[in-house]
């Protein structure tokens, strides 16, 4: 029998990736997309694909309790960049812990919670970036609470450098342009690409959790395949496309907890010593994908320029 999963943020980025992905193995999982708006396109997309779509708000405990009903599993994320948490950035924690609430009153057997570390405890205190607290005080509240729950730490989107228009194809020069806030040249993050691996990693957990829950359960998944520098990203560009290119790191993003965040990175890195990929998700039997496969597959295409 099939297993219903409750997915948030399923019209966006990382919710997108794992709907999709357990929307083709209807076997296995039933899909409840959770959205704030049932009728927007993207929700639209997921009903044409077999997805429940239902309307729920992570600030709203009676919109999550109905929400939650007779679900086995979660994916839950939120997302700092929401309009409700911006201008509210405590509001981020106040959603998380709703629905670890909801989760519990529900009797949901497995939550996956994307999230991020202290950067208060990696700074000593120096860069904090709420961008991080707000998800780090939720994986607090899953363990005070006892909650069946993986967290998973998420790597730097390879798919920003298209979304947030970070690659540009300059056709004048025949040169690729590669312009960020603040991330240094030799500044190495820990990269992930959304679209192929976050959704595999989630089901992997949902797939092998009965057999593999005491070893798993509130335990950190590293979702990255390898540690990447902007240059090292540039050299792929370089080997499949044949273009030159130039890095060039911009005063700001506008959003200040966004550049503290990247100010963060570019003096401790990401996820310290860490090795990449994740020993524990090897052994969950996903490969994740390099940034040779985002080039082919996405990079090159959206700048238009032909793979060699």
């Amino acid at each position: 029998m099939s297993r219903l999963i409750a997915v948030f943020g399923a019209t966006g980025n990382q919710g997108g990736s794992v709907a999709r992905l357990l929307l083709q193995h209807p076997d296995l999982y039933q899909v409840r997309a959770i959205t704030r708006n049932p009728q927007s396109q993207p929700a639209q997309r997921l009903a044409g694909l077999g997805a429940e779509v239902v309307r729920a708000d992570l600030t709203n405990p009676t919109d999550l309790s109905e929400a939650l009903r007779g679900c086995w599993g979660v994916f839950g994320v939120t997302n700092f960049y929401d309009s409700k948490i911006k201008d509210d950035p405590e509001s981020e924690e106040r959603q998380g812990k709703n629905l670890v609430d909801a989760a519990l009153a529900n009797g949901v057997q497995c939550l996956v919670w994307s999230t991020l570390p202290s950067s208060h405890k990696i700074s000593g205190g120096r860069l904090v970036s709420r961008i991080y607290e707000g998800k780090h005080h939720v994986d607090d509240y899953i363990r005070e609470k006892g909650c069946s729950a993986v967290f998973l730490y998420t790597g730097n989107f390879y798919e920003n450098m298209v979304f947030r228009s970070h690659m540009q194809y300059n056709s004048q020069l025949d040169r690729v342009e590669f312009r960020q806030a603040i991330i240094k040249e030799n500044t190495k993050l820990a990269m992930l690409y959304v679209q192929r691996d976050l959704g595999v990693v989630t089901k992997a957990v949902f797939d092998h959790w009965d057999e593999r829950k005491g070893e798993i359960n509130q335990q950190y998944l590293y979702c990255s395949n390898a540690r990447l520098t902007p240059l090292d990203i540039l050299a792929s560009v370089k080997i499949l496309t044949g273009k030159d290119s130039i890095y060039e790191a911009l005063p700001t993003t506008g959003v200040p907890d966004r550049d503290i965040m990247f100010q963060l990175y570019n003096e401790a890195g990401m996820y310290g010593t860490k090795t990449l990929p994740d020993e524990s998700i090897l052994k969950l039997g996903v490969k994740m994908h390099t940034i040779d496969d985002f080039v082919r597959e996405v990079l090159a295409p959206h700048l238009r320029i032909p793979v060699l």
